[in-house]
């Protein structure tokens, strides 16, 4: 007798819903994916305990008939592609065919669908048809899966806590909301409100439905393009930063997706402008032919391969870099509104509440809301109206561009604690952080000098020896060439160290051991980087160690020094590290502190 068997259609859509359907957000993510694709205008989603109860999907989209209703719950069934061409021109969110009887095979699952006249219900239980029949329903499909891994007890197990489920399903409506904002979304769990979006052309309307004012203000829309990719989005200002990368969203033609080689290339271009360990708020929505991205990669649609990858990768970090550098970076001091802490996400009880506490609530949220919407409508119509400045060619003025681009005329007044220097404009009151200014200064030097292709170099009269073990000169005896790209020449004493002959000559004097022992230890550290990930690394070293420190008083001519040194580098508002270097007091904030105006 054969020990090969053919599986049953039951159990194979289990299995494939093990890959398919991981916990309530994908279940969300796939219903929510086939609303997009039929046409829906809105789309609810309602939730019975994060999920693991029901969760309930209407839209309002073109609907199935009977028979593509009854074909829809089979696997491998699909209106998206009919030949294997139809793999590589993609346009739609879902198409692998087994979402549907995978989630049923481990649910109770309960869909409707109309095409505008009677509409049909089928209901399923382990995946099996129980129940079907015509039913009054309104054009477009109601799906209800209750119950979710009631027959399949070790995916439950491993289920997170429900609030961190919950969580997930939030950021994938927020982010699929980003991705079609011509969609209106409703978000609902245990009849509250979670997240609503109304129909825009622009996602920045969206964005503000996810984000508080603050961040909203400091969002700045960027938008370039080569031969083979549209980019476009918004970047948030370095200093509103967050410790996980979830917050950078990627779209790729209308579909979200993960990429984290297209997220590193956005951290990238935001280069030392952010702190160590922190990430930025994103939204980038990439455009391209269907032919040069592979959806086809993962279960959940998730995952995506790119054709000229490194292509993007370098346009992205090239935009986002020269979007930094268009805007005054400084942060600035503010007294903390109570607005500003509003929850950024509805969250008020439909029906627990009393009505007194609901209308207060909703008469902050409205308020709140209107300030946004105020807002974004400003933003979007200053850049309408730079859009059309740029288009019919208005000429602007060359030296504003600059002084926007640079710091303020600072009037040095005095040194604080020995470490932050302050300073005046007609603008408010400048904090400096000295070491990190200086550190910026040397950074950049640095950058230039071990950058230039051809470094001017001299011969020590007497050179400088670096005691090394055997093994470490043995190691560096491969990269000796990079040395002398940073105008070093060495030479081996014997497998007893190495003996520099040769330096650049922006090195400083006194300091040339000090330099070549910071340069071999990194060559011999991060002997797998590229030059200019060794320059980089260098760089940020040098410049923190040679600095000028905290806790030290600086006379008038190096303050005046570090003050026009810093104006002319590239990026005077943050160190190699990403701290700030300078921060900013308003007249109008500082008049509010001492409560000499009330708002």
């Amino acid at each position: 007798m054969g020990r090969i068997y053919q599986l049953d259609d039951g159990l194979s859509n289990m299995i494939a819903a093990g890959e398919v359907v991981e916990n309530m957000a994908s279940v969300v993510k796939e219903l929510v994916e086939n609303a997009i694709d039929a046409e829906a205008k809105n789309i609810d989603i309602y939730l019975a305990d994060a999920g693991l109860s029901e969760i309930k999907v209407t839209d309002d989209g073109i609907g199935m008939s009977k028979e593509d209703l009854k074909m829809a719950i089979r696997r491998h069934a699909t209106s998206k592609i009919r030949t294997s061409h139809d793999l590589y021109h993609i346009h739609t969110l879902g198409f692998r065919g087994e979402a549907l009887p995978s989630i049923a095979s481990v649910s109770h699952f309960d869909i409707t669908s109309s095409e505008g006249n009677d509409g049909y219900h089928l209901f399923l239980l382990k995946g099996e048809l129980k129940e079907e029949g015509k039913v009054a329903a309104k054009k477009g499909t109601n799906i209800s899966v209750k119950y979710l891994f009631y027959n399949t007890p070790a995916r439950l197990k491993h289920l997170k806590a429900s609030h961190t489920e919950l969580s997930y399903i939030v950021d994938y409506v927020q982010k699929i909301a980003l991705s079609h904002p011509e969609i209106s979304f409703k978000l609902i769990n245990n009849q509250k409100i979670l997240f609503q979006s109304s129909s825009t052309e622009d996602p920045l309307k969206v964005l503000a439905q996810i984000y508080p004012l603050d961040i909203i203000k400091n969002m700045v829309y960027f938008e370039a393009k080569d031969s083979y990719f549209n980019i476009r989005g918004y970047i948030t200002k370095p200093m509103f930063t967050r410790s996980t990368r979830q917050h950078i969203t990627v779209i790729a033609n209308n579909r979200l997706i993960k990429n984290h080689r297209i997220v590193q290339a956005v951290k990238d271009g935001y280069d030392t402008y952010l702190p160590v360990g922190k990430n930025p708020i994103v939204f980038l929505e990439i455009t391209l032919d269907p032919l040069l991205i592979d959806v086809n990669i993962h279960p959940q649609k998730l995952e995506v391969k790119f054709t000229e990858e490194s292509t993007l990768r370098t346009l992205i970090r090239r935009t986002v870099k020269e979007t930094l550098l268009k805007e005054e970076l400084i942060p600035k001091v503010q007294k903390q509104e109570k607005s500003s802490n509003h929850s950024t996400q509805y969250s008020f009880d439909l029906k627990d509440q009393t009505k007194e506490q609901d209308d207060h609530l909703e008469e902050e949220q409205v308020e709140y809301q209107a300030k946004k919407d105020e807002l974004v409508n400003q933003i979007l119509k200053d850049r309408h109206r730079q859009t059309n400045d740029v288009q019919t060619n208005k000429p602007k003025e060359t030296q504003k561009e600059e002084e926007k681009n640079a710091l303020p005329r600072l009037e040095y007044i005095g040194q604080f604690m020995g470490t932050y220097l302050l300073a005046q404009s007609e603008e408010g009151l400048y904090m400096i952080d000295q070491h990190a200014a200086a550190e910026r200064i040397r950074y950049e030097r640095y950058i230039e000098k071990m950058s230039t292709p051809k470094i001017e170099t001299y011969e020590l009269i007497i050179p400088v020896t670096l005691d090394l073990s055997s093994q470490e000169v043995i190691a560096l005896e491969d990269q000796l060439h990079q040395l002398e790209q940073f105008g070093i020449k060495a030479k081996d004493n014997q497998h007893q160290g190495i003996d520099i002959t040769h330096v650049p000559t922006w090195f400083e004097q006194g300091y040339e051991g000090i330099y070549t022992e910071e340069m071999v230890s990194h060559l011999l550290d991060y002997k797998d980087l590229s030059i200019k990930s060794v320059v980089d690394h260098l760089a940020k070293e040098l410049s923190c160690k040679h600095s000028i420190r905290a806790n030290k008083y600086i006379n008038q001519n190096e303050i005046d020094v570090l003050l026009k040194d810093l104006q002319h580098t590239k990026n005077p508002y943050t160190c190699p590290h990403g701290r700030p270097v300078i921060i900013h007091f308003t007249p109008h904030e500082i008049e509010k502190m001492f409560k000499r105006i009330m708002s």
